[in-house]
């Protein structure tokens, strides 16, 4: 009985010391991520039936092969974080609702509304498919934000989940704070469907952004952006990308990521001309 007991205790030493192992190899610079260009949209959703930001949605993007798949997440009243990508949930902000009030109503799936560390949790069971974490401009007190960004990296750094993780702000002070707070890659999303002053190269350059992900049309409008980005090294990202014929123009010019709700399309875009896509991308 005692040598069954000492053969139990010495494999789950041995089993535990091999898990943080590989976390060490993960975190020092892990290179196994799936190889394309493609971000799923708030997970695999439209072509699968899960809910948006749901768990199911963030297991199928991984199964599906993506590079990473984006959520949302937001303050809670209590400053819980939250998955969701609108601002309001039956009719009420996210931000002034509390958290066993979010988690009451569930999900089409059956799912409560995850909060982040069990959405961490989920992603860090494989280690194929990054976790892009998107920061929500919070409503009705936007230096709120700053806060919800740090706590956001903090749960990150305490979870050890930083090789698996990387951020999307919308509001420049939560961008600058996490720059300034992290070495994890940070992106300034621009604003939806009209100009934006701190999209432009040389703001990104002065804020010390080094990754921008805007929506498409901003790209549209202003195409003598993307060679200048280049120039500067900036990490190109572009969201949402839907049809075909825009797929292939973002991958002919090189965009490190193209965020899609359609991502099984965009990953058979995509493998069809493998070669030619990547070299375009070697080549910004």
């Amino acid at each position: 009985m005692r040598y069954f007991f000492f053969v139990i205790m010495t494999l789950c030493v041995y089993s535990s010391t091999l898990s943080s192992q590989e976390n060490i190899r993960l975190r020092s610079g892990y290179s196994g991520w799936n190889k394309n260009p493609v971000i799923s949209h708030r997970g695999a959703w439209k072509n699968t039936g899960n809910p948006q930001n749901s768990l199911a949605s963030f297991r199928d993007a991984a199964r599906m092969g993506c590079h990473g798949s984006e959520c949302d997440v937001r303050f809670s009243k209590e400053d819980s974080l939250v998955i969701f990508h609108d601002g309001r949930r039956n009719g009420k902000l996210i931000e002034e609702t509390p958290f066993a009030e979010l988690r009451a109503t569930r999900l089409s799936n059956g799912e409560v509304m995850p909060t982040l560390r069990e959405y961490i949790t989920e992603a860090m069971k494989q280690k194929k498919t990054k976790l892009i974490i998107d920061i929500k401009t919070l409503s009705n007190d936007k230096q709120r934000t700053v806060e919800l960004a740090l706590a956001v990296n903090s749960l990150v750094v305490e979870m050890g989940a930083k090789a698996w993780v990387e951020y999307l702000v919308g509001y420049v002070p939560a961008g600058v704070a996490l720059v300034e707070t992290t070495d994890l890659p940070v992106a300034y999303l621009g604003q939806w469907m009209q100009d934006d002053p701190d999209a432009a190269p040389e703001r990104i350059r002065s804020i010390g952004l080094r990754c921008v992900d805007f929506q498409d049309q901003q790209y549209h409008r202003h195409p003598e952006w993307i060679p200048v980005f280049k120039r500067m090294k900036t990490h190109l990202n572009v969201w949402t990308v839907n049809e075909e014929k825009e797929m292939i123009y973002f991958l002919t010019q090189g965009f490190n990521y193209i965020t899609s709700d359609e991502p099984e399309r965009l990953l058979k875009v995509y493998g069809s001309d493998k070669k030619k896509y990547r070299k375009a991308e070697r080549g910004f």
